[in-house]
């Protein structure tokens, strides 16, 4: 037996070895990881200072926000209590109407004021509006328009202006019920 034993002593040593090597490689690998937690850690410990720092700045930014708000509220109070009301207005005689805005429209080849009223008012039937402001350019026949005359009209009608409009292309229409619409065009 003691053979025995003296023949395990060199494997027994080589063991040894081989166990003391593996504990200082696993103590050296925990050294590294202990190295590889301590950035961390102090990565921690350094956000949270930054934290303190910002949670002061912002009581800090907030108390300023308080004192120019109260600042400006006892200004505004101050100005009230200084401030003489504003002069009444002017009398009014009465209030003055405000021009109409004009716009103006080019007649094409075969255009006729219905053609034009439906295109300006999206109402055929407006077409006295038109005529009435250019009674000069087109004559007594509003039939007839020539190419390339610039007619102008109201950009916007009262409602009484519309009623008025629809009353007299209704009595137009009567006048002339059997003339035909636009004679210059040649038929299609």
């Amino acid at each position: 037996m003691r053979r025995e034993l003296i023949a395990l002593l060199p494997v027994v040593g080589l063991s040894a070895a081989f166990v003391a090597n593996q504990s200082c490689a696993t103590k050296s690998a925990l050294e590294e990881v202990e190295k590889g937690l301590q950035e961390p850690k102090e990565n921690i410990v350094k956000a949270k200072e930054n934290l303190k720092e910002s949670k002061g700045l912002l009581a800090d930014a907030k108390k300023l926000l308080e004192s120019a708000k109260n600042k400006l509220e006892s200004h505004e109070a101050d100005k009230k209590a200084h401030t003489p009301p504003p002069p009444p207005p002017p009398p009014q005689e009465e209030t003055a109407k405000e021009e109409p805005e004009f716009g103006q429209v080019k007649v094409g080849w075969c255009d006729t004021l219905w053609d034009l009223s439906a295109r300006i008012y999206g109402n055929s039937l407006y077409w006295p509006s038109i005529y009435n402001l250019n009674r000069d350019k087109i004559g007594e026949d509003p039939w007839i328009l020539s190419q390339g005359l610039v007619l102008k009209y109201k950009t916007t009608l009262t409602e009484e202006e519309k009623n008025q409009a629809v009353k007299e292309a209704l009595e137009w229409e009567l006048k002339f019920k059997n003339r035909p619409r636009s004679p210059k065009c040649p038929p299609v």
